[in-house]
């Protein structure tokens, strides 16, 4: 049978970007807080400005490339401090890392609006920003829930002002926004020319310019947090750790990024492979921030070391994780493989396929599941599965190329840094909207293909049913006709193949009458008698599988 063409990954793992463009979903989605704050009602999303240099001043084209994302940085700050709930920069960046979006000030209104929806903003804030012989800023914000945009702020003062005009703008711009319980503290000011380049860091092209204009910035301000962790990231991110481990231990221990730091240096030590080191740091990190993102971390630092005596096993962790982050995919497959590598295909199967429902172009979930069912005789489903992992692309699927017969080592996740790890409403938010418009266009062609059957066209049932298996592979009822037509047909092999994926995909009464009947077909009658027994047990009393009982016996 031919593999569907949902499986191409460019247009399977992209969907979010076509469908802001389109503007055609509405989605939902939190970003993470702390573990001590409680999630806002309301948060505010602090955009890039466009920016625009005259010739003649002070910088001219460099200083284009810093200052919409430098206003972006100070008015978030600013809000913040004011109690207004805001998207950190953090957020933002993981958000439209998510997305597939380019975090740019060029995005039209209807892009934007269709971001914040997305993210779950109450208010876009979004502006320009002119540099001549001053710098002015023009300041708008637009209320979702209404979408009507409120009177523009505008302010003007010297460059060298800059800090006390977005304190003004952000006085003027918060005044009507819903306020946080607890304002943040007002971090010290850093010199113009450390935040120039540390914001000049923020958005350089390349590595090295990266590097160059952070490490700069830290000379000017050595214990900045805000400096100090984005050169982590940066040096994380060119595997250059010692240095990584360096910055993050010195962030200091009183300043509000110390939470992020300590999993920074738990992270930068697993990194180095200094397991018993990043499992004290972490489990520290635990018991004053009990976040679903550390236990996954210990979980992985559990997976990877050798195992201590007496020592609980990854899947302990992995599974805190997952009861505290109920949906998300990283630690749902993290769980599920770590049975799997245990051994343990029953629990490893729950866990991975409850991965793939929520992202079914997880190739790496399906790899491993091909890998558990191979080894447990299932070779059809494993046979799909393993087809599925090599067209949506995994992390080892060059360097394999027959169905695997032992689950592939390195592949678990960890979560770059706290602001990109989900909380557990985020998985859900941004797939389930999306996921409600696939299911319900796929139950469209399901019934098309039904009555197609009706009228005995089986080709066309036959095409509808493979646009229902695109939208939907894991959707039972698709397969199930899908076996029907191929046992009209007399082709038994495929019709006992879909039948089995049915069952894979949801156990009915009715998938086992319809596998037991083809099986009587080709003469397995202890095949058929078994699958006649399980629909019975699932459905006691249903006829037809009492009919199938009885054509057993005759």
């Amino acid at each position: 049978m031919n593999v569907c063409p949902f499986m191409r990954r460019s247009s399977y793992l992209a969907p979010l970007v076509v469908v802001l463009v389109a503007a055609c979903l509405s989605l939902a989605v939190s970003l993470p807080a702390a573990a001590d704050e409680t999630m806002p009602a309301s948060r505010v999303l602090v955009m890039p400005f466009s920016a625009d240099v005259d010739a003649q001043a002070p910088g001219a084209a460099g200083a284009a490339l810093w200052l919409g994302e430098a206003a972006a940085v100070l008015l978030t700050e600013n809000l913040s401090h004011l109690g207004v709930a805001t998207f950190s920069r953090d957020d933002r960046v993981a958000a439209f890392a998510r997305l597939q979006v380019p975090m740019s000030s060029a995005l039209t209104r209807a892009t934007m609006i269709r971001v914040g929806e997305i993210i779950g903003a109450s208010d876009i804030v979004f502006g320009q920003i002119h540099l001549d012989d001053q710098l002015s800023v023009t300041v708008r914000t637009i209320r979702l829930a209404s979408a009507r945009e409120s009177p523009s702020v505008k302010d003007a003062s010297p460059l060298e002002d800059i800090f006390d005009l977005f304190t003004r703008v952000a006085t003027q711009v918060g005044a009507p926004l819903p306020k946080a319980a607890t304002p943040t503290a007002e971090a010290a000011r850093l010199p113009l020319d450390a935040f120039e380049s540390y914001v000049k860091g923020l958005v350089a092209a390349t590595p090295a310019a990266q590097q160059r204009f952070l490490e700069t910035a830290s000379r000017l301000a050595p214990r900045d947090p805000h400096i100090l962790m984005a050169l982590w990231s940066m040096y994380a991110s060119q595997g250059l750790h010692e240095k990584a481990l360096a910055v993050a231990n010195a962030v200091p221990a009183d300043s509000p990024g110390a939470r992020d730091a300590r999993y920074a240096v738990g992270h930068s030590l697993i990194d180095l492979k200094r397991y018993d080191g990043a499992f004290q740091e972490l489990n520290a990190l635990y018991a004053r921030y009990p976040l679903a993102a550390v236990s996954n971390a210990i979980g992985v630092v559990q997976l990877r070391r050798d195992p201590l005596p007496g020592a609980s096993p990854a899947t302990v962790y992995f599974s805190r994780a997952v009861r505290e982050a109920p949906d998300n995919t990283q630690y749902l497959f993290n769980l599920g493989y770590a049975y799997a590598l245990a051994h343990n295909g029953t629990d490893a199967l729950t866990w991975l396929r409850q991965a793939v429902r929520f992202n079914a172009a997880d190739g790496d979930a399906h790899l491993v599941m091909s890998a558990v069912l191979a080894t447990t005789g299932r070779q059809t489903e494993a046979q799909r599965e393993f087809d599925l992992a090599r067209q949506l692309g995994t992390t080892t699927v060059s360097s394999v190329t027959t169905l695997p017969t032992r689950v592939p080592t390195g592949l678990e996740r960890l979560d770059e840094n706290l602001a990109m790890a989900d909380v557990p409403e985020m998985n859900a938010r941004i797939a389930a909207p999306a996921r409600t418009d696939q299911l319900e266009t796929a139950a469209f062609h399901v019934d098309r293909a039904r009555d197609l059957i009706e009228a005995h066209r089986d080709r066309e049932a036959t095409d509808e049913l493979r646009r229902a298996i695109y939208l939907a592979p894991y959707e039972d009822a698709a397969h199930l006709l899908l076996g029907g037509i191929y046992q009209r047909s007399g082709q038994t092999a495929q019709a006992i193949d879909e039948f089995r994926v049915s069952l894979w995909c949801r156990e009915t009464a009715q998938a086992h009458v319809a596998l037991g009947g083809v099986l009587l077909d080709t003469g397995d009658r202890d095949g058929a008698r078994r699958e006649a027994s399980r629909a019975l047990a699932l459905a006691p009393g249903a006829p037809e599988a009492q009919a199938l009982a009885a054509r057993i016996d005759r």
